[in-house]
């Protein structure tokens, strides 16, 4: 056999050799460029595999020619072998550091590397696991403690990689921080928009869909977040959209969109726990929301009271008195006290000024009608004191003045809510009725 034949045969054995030995293992992993073997990675082996078809010890089928183009440029030469040697010497055993958002087509997990060791969080569930890793080339060894994991590393540049794990599941990991992720910092839930647009936004991680309530147009994209820069990435076609984020409060942000527009944005996160409805963690209890008929906290609760004492305290130093004239009412109080008004003024009045049973506020425990509850009460001093200096003592005029036909209620100077000081104070600041401010409706469903 002569020397070239030799040469020739040796390529074929080295080539065959180079093939994945689990091909069943990465099989359903998509291409990737430089991954000329097909094993997940782009490693030394694919580097070999190039240099043999450029100096003609074997033929590269359509789509290897394809994934050895690394540069481009519509062919398959030696600047593409010097690249993916290049790729292949500075990426060997390295690590990643800091906070990376591994993401595929439904999903995104956030990776925090700290040298061999890290944790892994999951964007809808919150779940975290701690790892130790360990690097053998272009293979990470996930080790969780009661579990290990393999994966095959392929970077795309100094903050990005491809990683494809034995199941055959591909994620690119893209840097987001060198430091751990601030969770806060991820718009993670609905939001509700309203503005120069008006858009409901379901966010989970850096994945989401909005709905233009003007159109009924559903559009599914990726974000990013830069600081106060977020950018939407809805596929090759639309582009990416620039917005710049402004922190109004606890529940609200501000988009300035590039082409002028804008949208203030609401948290919406509503959840239903024991039949007690929260919104953003505030428990609620409107027209629109009910308590069970179970829900009975048995008074006031010690918070609410203990600030109303304070308020109460603070009033005295100013010459008035407030005493409490109704706080808890239980589902049964309630239902009675309501059918005593429809009696008397028949079911459409009654709806005006009192709550149907599992309706009413003073059941939760965390409302009350201060000194009368009447419209007597309205141009008193201290009507005037509690709308003034609630807030300051964690409470807000839960039925103000001109916003019936939002809160579902007539103007009630007497009836402040507890919610706690920050909370008071931006609601009330804000100078909405917390409906307004959550973005909820206040209307009977029957």
């Amino acid at each position: 056999m002569g020397k070239m034949l030799m040469k020739r045969a040796a390529a074929v054995l080295l080539s065959a050799a180079l093939l994945p030995s689990a091909a069943t293992a990465y099989a359903d992993a998509p291409a990737m460029t430089g991954d000329l073997n097909g094993d997940g990675s782009v490693n030394i082996s694919d580097a070999v595999l190039l240099g043999s078809y450029l100096h003609g010890r074997m033929q590269f089928t359509r789509e290897q020619f394809a994934l050895s183009d690394i540069n481009s440029d519509g062919s398959a030469d030696s600047l593409d072998l010097a690249a993916l040697r290049f790729i292949v010497a500075a990426n060997s055993g390295r690590l990643p550091h800091g906070t990376w958002i591994a993401s595929d087509d439904v999903s995104a997990r956030y990776f925090w590397f700290d040298g061999e060791k890290g944790t892994v969080t999951d964007e809808e569930t919150g779940a975290k696991k701690s790892f130790r890793i360990s690097v053998d080339g272009d293979c990470f060894t996930f080790d969780y403690g009661d579990a290990s994991e393999e994966a095959r590393v392929s970077w795309l540049g100094s903050k990005a990689f491809n990683i494809t794990w034995s199941d055959g599941r591909l994620e690119t990991m893209r840097c987001y921080s060198d430091g751990p992720l601030n969770y806060d910092d991820l718009l993670t839930g609905q939001w509700i928009g309203s503005g120069t647009v008006n858009r409901v936004y379901d966010i989970k991680g850096v994945n989401g869909s909005y709905l233009d309530t003007g159109t009924n147009k559903g559009t599914s994209f990726r974000y990013e977040k830069d600081g106060n820069d977020l950018y939407f990435h809805t596929g090759r076609n639309a582009g990416t959209a620039h917005a710049v984020i402004t922190p109004v409060d606890s529940v609200h942000i501000d988009l300035a969109w590039d082409d002028g527009t804008s949208e203030r944005l609401t948290k919406h996160n509503v959840e239903q726990i024991n039949g007690i409805t929260y919104v953003n963690g505030i428990l609620i209890a409107n027209k629109t929301y009910d308590l069970p008929s179970t829900y009975n906290p048995g008074g006031i609760l010690p918070e609410a009271q203990a600030a109303f004492n304070e308020m109460k305290a603070a009033a005295a130093r100013d010459g008035l008195n407030l005493w409490i004239c109704s706080g808890f009412r239980s589902y049964s109080y309630q239902r009675d006290l309501y059918n005593s008004y429809v009696n008397r003024d028949g079911k459409a009045k009654a709806d005006t000024f009192s709550a149907r049973p599992g309706h009413s506020e003073h059941q939760t425990g965390l409302a009350m009608d201060i000194n009368m509850a009447g419209d007597a009460f309205n141009n008193t001093r201290e009507a005037k004191w509690i709308a003034a200096h609630c807030a300051e003592y964690g409470f807000i005029l839960r039925y103000p003045q001109g916003k019936q036909d939002i809160t579902g209620y007539k103007y009630e100077s007497w009836h402040v809510r507890y919610l706690g000081k920050p909370l008071a104070a931006e609601v009330t600041d804000s100078g909405l009725t917390l409906e307004e401010f959550l973005c909820i409706d206040s209307v009977y469903k029957y």
